[in-house]
């Protein structure tokens, strides 16, 4: 195929990634993790450059960034979430430069249509979150590091030292990225040698901007914080982001999906023949498995695994998929047109299930039922009190409110009976809204107690919400 093929095919599928990313971009409700980022956003500016060095931020750039973009646009689901879907749609292009000098212009372009049509990538372009934009800065770093390595020069170790420190700031673990490199270098080293003073340079400012963070990172590290993940073994994680990049978030496991990608990553690990061959997929390899690895030996210590914080390593995940469908293709053409067009088909289905199924927590019907329901003088209890913020974002002022009650083993029934009754005191109703309460009231003592000492009036179940009113006894 000419360039100017294979300009045409990309732009279509770029146009192809856009309109399945905006599609239903504002079907579901905000969940908290997107209530913080229009919250944070709308910080003072100190404030946000202080959480460059605090503890626990796993991406403060991101809100610097977004904080010009809501002022322009507007704090609406849909402008929160086209700013994650821009980055979700450049990551297509950037899949195929990236894909281009790494195997050739075929692998690429077949990658970047796993990239536009993966249900997991989609999903994450349509989050009001930084993790479509650490996927494309992961990929521009990748592309200006070879780029840089390639043909050598000031500017381009520059534009790749700037983009990679940008990654380290958007997410926590998108340092891995810089030992990742490292070792690639020593793959490529036969070839790349030449520009070992380059490299040097590079990995040298690579360690300054991210000293911020280093230090209060080792610091926690070497504490007694906990994240409030749970220890996931390192065949579960591995298990865990297969599911994610052949399915999407489809919580019923599609065999034929996991078994065609497993098929085509075998194909592209074992069956290309060419010379120097297994350095790329040694390169592919330690791209996907490096961090994944690293996130395990962290979490020996300070369990921090959630999947789509590696989202990043995704392209490694496609590239290498594509790569089996060429090399199938070498064998038999027609094998290879069923195997992708299947993939086509699957992810189309889980496509159109993720942009129709409610997923998220269903703030925004929760507060219209409330809305509908409730009088101005009725106490609402946020049990657990942070999801007020969401809620409000559709309700607005949720006055007279209050928080639930945080309880643990040592919880008696006594302390809790004295707590809500002053709580409660001069409201005839309440009304409960109730999500991810268990993170804090595993008993569920606030709802029972409610039970016991009211009568209750309306109740509502949503996605990861439910909303009831109770009268209370005299």
């Amino acid at each position: 195929m000419r360039d100017s093929g294979q300009r045409l095919v990309l732009l279509t599928i770029v146009l192809l990634a856009f309109t399945v990313r905006v599609y239903h971009l504002d079907f579901q409700s905000l969940w908290r993790d997107e209530m913080d980022a229009v919250h944070f956003a709308h910080d003072s500016l100190s404030t946000l450059l202080s959480n460059f060095t605090r503890a626990g931020w796993n991406g403060p750039l991101y809100y610097l960034l977004l904080r010009p973009w809501l002022a322009v646009v507007g704090n609406s689901e849909f402008a929160l979430r086209f700013f994650s879907l821009l980055w979700g749609v450049l990551a297509v292009p950037l899949t195929y430069v990236v894909g281009r000098r790494l195997l050739a212009p075929s692998p690429a372009i077949r990658a970047s249509l796993l990239v536009a049509l993966s249900p997991y990538l989609v999903w994450y372009s349509q989050e009001g979150k930084m993790y479509a934009l650490v996927l494309a800065l992961a990929l521009l770093s990748v592309y200006l590091y070879v780029q840089a390595l390639e043909r050598g020069g000031f500017w381009r170790w520059a534009g790749h030292v700037s983009v990679t420190s940008l990654c380290l700031y958007v997410h926590v673990l998108a340092a891995l990225i810089v030992p990742l490199q490292a070792l690639l270098f020593v793959v490529w080293w036969p070839r790349y040698r030449a520009r070992w003073r380059g490299w040097l340079a590079a990995v040298a400012a690579l360690t300054l901007p991210y000293l911020p963070l280093a230090l209060w990172e080792i610091r926690i590290l070497l504490s007694e914080f906990t994240t409030g993940h749970k220890f996931v073994p390192l065949p579960q994680m591995l298990n865990t982001m297969l599911l994610a990049f052949a399915q999407g978030l489809c919580p019923v496991h599609n065999w034929l999906a996991i078994g065609v990608f497993v098929f085509l990553l075998l194909a592209g690990a074992i069956l290309p023949e060419k010379t120097n061959g297994w350095r790329i997929t040694v390169t592919l390899l330690l791209w996907f498995f490096f961090p994944v690895v690293s996130v395990y030996l962290i979490s020996l210590k300070m369990p921090i695994f959630l999947d789509r914080y590696l989202i990043w390593i995704a392209p490694a995940f496609y590239l290498l998929t594509a790569r089996g469908v060429i090399e199938i293709g070498r064998r038999s053409r027609l094998l290879a047109a069923v195997v992708l067009v299947t993939l086509v088909v699957l992810n189309s289905r889980a496509l159109w299930w993720q942009a129709h199924t409610p997923i998220k927590s269903d703030f925004r019907a929760a507060a219209a039922y409330v809305r509908q329901h409730r009088t101005p003088d009725e106490l609402i209890i946020f049990h657990i009190s942070y999801v007020r913020h969401t809620f409000e974002y559709y309700y607005g002022d949720s006055s007279p409110y209050a928080d639930g009650i945080p309880t643990d083993a040592n919880t008696t029934e006594a302390w809790l009976d004295a707590v809500m009754k002053a709580q409660t005191r001069g409201y005839d109703a309440v009304w409960l809204c109730y999500s991810e309460a268990t993170m804090w009231d595993k008993r569920e003592m606030v709802k029972a107690w409610l039970e016991r000492n009211g009568r209750r009036t309306h109740h509502a179940v949503f996605t990861r919400v439910e909303v009831s009113r109770y009268e209370l006894s005299p």
